[in-house]
């Protein structure tokens, strides 16, 4: 008779185990559907209000954008641009403010180009910028961590949340696109962080192939400086989307111009280009669909242009 019940207590504690398993998984539900409901509701009236409080690189839910092979050396500028826009048609119909803030790790120092700023309903749109420098020697490998948040102060509140990581790595050629929707063109930044010369065309002492310092390029003859390349890149894109700026002075330096024939129209569609050692240029190109936004880095790491080395 002893044994039935302990047999049974053993059955009623295992019983009560697993409803206290139960319980405890349906009241995390019911935490986590409550944050949904909230986020939910507090969407909705803000939309209903016609608050709109969006960016580029920002979000709500916190973004994430990594930025590799950074020199580690020169300064590098984050421009956020912040607007206020459901989609092309639905705008917000008053002025927003908001704060700016963010932290940088130990081995850089952080300055924003302003602490508050407002988005106004003329044209739904505002921008800052946030520039990273080096604060200390940084080798290969190294990252930097930037976090930034921006938060409506007016009637409505919202915050958007991004984190930026640069890496720094070995020299290399980068680029990126500062662009924004309803501009009429884009910007293609190209940094060449190469701190030599190749030789493309032998001459006097030096063989093709051979590597020569910035300091000995410079000393050389116009002659042999043009058998001379640092950053040689490949620019290829669709004219259908983007449209290169025929008055820029990079174009006029273009080599390997490559076309495309578009309703009996010819469209240049690629070239090539030198970079100088240690050096950015910028090229602007025109857009198609004005409303596109076709920054890079992105979410998706898509780029409208490709931009390799030859």
């Amino acid at each position: 008779m002893q044994k039935k019940n302990m047999t049974k207590s053993k059955y009623k504690r295992k019983q009560l185990l697993i409803i206290l398993i139960v319980l405890i998984a349906l009241i995390s539900l019911v935490v986590i559907f409550g944050r949904y409901v909230t986020n939910s509701i507090n969407n909705y009236f803000l939309r209903s209000s016609e608050f709109y409080f969006e960016s580029d690189k920002l979000s709500e839910n916190g973004t994430t954008l990594q930025v590799d092979n950074w020199s580690g050396v020169d300064d590098y500028t984050i421009t956020i641009n912040m607007n206020s826009r459901k989609n092309n048609i639905e705008t917000a119909t008053y002025d927003i403010p908001y704060s700016i803030s963010y932290s940088c790790s130990d081995n850089v120092i952080c300055n924003l180009s302003k602490t508050e700023g407002i988005i106004y309903a003329s044209n739904n749109s505002d921008y800052f910028n946030l520039t990273i420098t080096p604060n200390t020697q940084l080798r290969n490998g190294d990252r930097v961590v930037v976090d930034i948040e921006v938060n409506s102060t007016g009637e409505y509140k919202k915050t958007l949340k991004g984190q930026f990581i640069l890496v720094v790595g070995q020299e290399n050629i980068t680029y990126q696109i500062t662009d924004e929707a309803r501009n009429p063109y884009l910007e293609l930044s190209i940094t060449n962080t190469l701190s030599y010369y190749t030789v493309r065309e032998s001459f006097g002492s030096y063989n093709q192939g051979d590597r020569i310092d910035t300091d000995t390029y410079l000393a050389l003859s116009d002659s042999d400086k043009s058998k001379c390349y640092s950053g040689e890149v490949r620019i290829e894109f669709n004219p259908q989307e983007v449209l290169l700026d025929m008055t820029s002075e990079v174009y006029n330096e273009a080599k390997d111009i490559g076309t495309t024939t578009i309703n009996g129209e010819v469209y240049i569609n690629s070239f090539t280009i030198n970079i100088e050692a240690i050096s950015s240029v910028d090229i602007r190109f025109y857009k198609v669909d004005v409303n596109k936004d076709y920054t890079y880095p992105n979410n998706n790491n898509d780029s409208i242009i490709k931009v390799t080395t030859t």
